[in-house]
């Protein structure tokens, strides 16, 4: 691949972050920022720095910018960008309303240039894994997702933007989209109904939200994130619930967590296949206990009882042999793998930019579809408050 010049439009913590991050890449060039407090920063030398973003748009030099600014801003300038002959990697969220969403996608087609969004959890090595199986069926059919996010907000001020609305979206927006897209990663499908609900500490901070979203299929996912406590209590809990199995990833950017399964020798030497998983415990069916009935509970309608190996999921027959138990790790920080995340999403812009034909692993089709069911849970939440 060769070398690309790439501007980065806002230069906060995160603008910073991928700065950082993309100095590995050795087919990537940070040639210039812009920031609206573009005095006060320090760059690296060779960096150009404006204070107002259009200014970086002349230099002909760049042929791809990252928008890193507030979610209400990323509309004008994605347009700007496009127009320009800009290629854009734009940060979650897409935009703050489905119209504006859908202005970035037109200029895009109408344009020509390679837009993505920044959704790094598409791009984390566990949860592609995790994808995998979902995808290949080896724990049966998805049935729930439950998503708890305790963040502090120790660092959001009640003037900073992220409590407007009209500047971030809300939390659902800004926020629990990339929650919201890891499910439509895991297992795509058609949204049946969406709502919401909400708490505000005062007339300006929502500050605890939740969306219920039920899809084709029977999925039923819960979002719900909390802007709240102090920081010493920060955490991310993301179960998955199959026909066949209960998975627990912790951190929003996991690196780990749990798993029991039912498994037969085929979906038992895929799952041993995953370099992040280690066994920890494995019975043999007919001799693993269910507890779901009392002795003595009553008859069983199970025509199948003398052939334990044959269990029904919502009305699915599958053939297991093994109840086992184990861990997924990921033996690398929080850092490195979110550093790596960033990596892998601009890369994928780039390749898209050298083969048309590469498809986006995190296209703006996949904004467009999480923006929705936050808009709708948003909507839902405000209406019935």
């Amino acid at each position: 691949m060769r070398v690309f010049n790439i501007g980065i439009i806002g230069y906060g913590g995160f603008g910073k972050f991928l700065h950082n991050a993309w100095v590995a890449l050795e087919n990537v060039q940070v040639v210039a920022i812009a920031d609206k407090n573009a005095g006060m920063l320090s760059p690296p030398i060779g960096v150009k720095v404006f204070t107002a973003w259009a200014e970086l748009l002349l230099e002909k030099d760049i042929e791809a910018v990252a928008i890193v600014t507030e979610p209400a801003t990323h509309v004008e300038i994605a347009l700007a960008c496009m127009q320009a002959g800009k290629h854009v990697l734009i940060e979650k969220p897409l935009a703050i309303s489905l119209a504006d969403a859908e202005k970035i996608m037109q200029t895009r087609d109408q344009t020509g240039m390679v837009a993505g969004i920044d959704f790094i959890m598409r791009f984390n090595p566990l949860l592609q894994t995790i994808q995998g199986f979902t995808q290949q069926g080896v724990f049966g059919k998805l049935r729930r997702v439950d998503v708890e996010n305790y963040a502090q907000d120790e660092q959001l001020p009640p003037e900073h933007w992220f409590w407007y609305p009209e500047r971030s979206g809300g939390i659902l927006v800004e926020h629990a989209v990339h929650f919201i897209d890891l499910v439509h990663f895991f297992a795509p499908a058609k949204i049946l109904k969406v709502n919401g609900l909400k708490h505000n500490r005062n007339l300006q901070q929502e500050d605890q939200v939740m969306a219920n979203v039920l899809y084709e299929g029977g999925l039923i996912a819960t979002h719900y994130h909390a802007f709240s406590r102090p920081g010493f209590f920060e955490a991310t809990l993301i179960k998955l619930a199959y026909d066949l199995a209960d998975i627990e990833l912790m951190g929003w950017i996991p690196l780990g967590g749990t798993l029991k399964a039912l498994v037969n020798p085929q979906t038992k030497e895929a799952l041993l296949a995953s370099p992040f998983f280690e066994l920890t415990e494995a019975t043999a069916i007919e001799n693993a206990s269910d507890e779901s009935r009392p002795k003595g509970w009553g008859i069983s309608l199970n025509t199948e009882i003398g052939d334990r190996k044959t269990l029904r999921s919502g009305d699915i027959a599958y053939e297991v042999n093994e109840i086992v138990s184990g861990k997924f790790q990921m033996l690398r920080s929080k850092p490195e793998v979110y550093a790596d995340g960033v990596r892998a999403s601009l890369l994928d812009v780039l390749k898209k930019i050298e083969n048309p034909e590469h498809p986006l692993l995190a296209s703006l089709e996949t904004g467009l579809e999480s923006l929705k069911v936050a808009i709708r849970a948003s909507d839902s939440a405000r209406q019935t408050a």
